[in-house]
């Protein structure tokens, strides 16, 4: 997928609703949904595609499966992550494997 970076338009949200890890366990790409829907994704991003997403403006999220809280994503040292202070069980690492939806 092609993270559209043109400024005039308004950033976008994406819900990441599964992962892909490589074969050594390191994470490899993000699903996400356009619609927000959790129960299927519409396509894969590197982390690299995600982290040119949110510099760009997009908004990249989890949702606790407990709360229905939502939790943004950030880069910070070379990882993506939940961003400080938002809800623990919306981790990255509470979520599915992509090729299991």
């Amino acid at each position: 997928m092609h993270v559209d970076t043109n400024t005039d338009r308004k950033p976008r949200q994406y819900r990441i609703v599964c992962l892909v890890h490589r074969a050594d366990g390191h994470l490899k790409a993000l699903g996400y949904s356009e619609s927000g829907n959790g129960d299927m994704y519409d396509g894969t991003w590197t982390l690299s595609e995600a982290r040119h997403a949110i510099f760009h403006g997009h908004r990249l999220y989890t949702v606790s499966p407990s709360t229905g809280e939502e939790a943004d994503l950030e880069f910070a040292d070379g990882h993506i992550r939940i961003k400080a202070k938002q809800t623990s069980d919306a981790a990255l690492e509470n979520l599915p494997d992509c090729s299991r939806r």
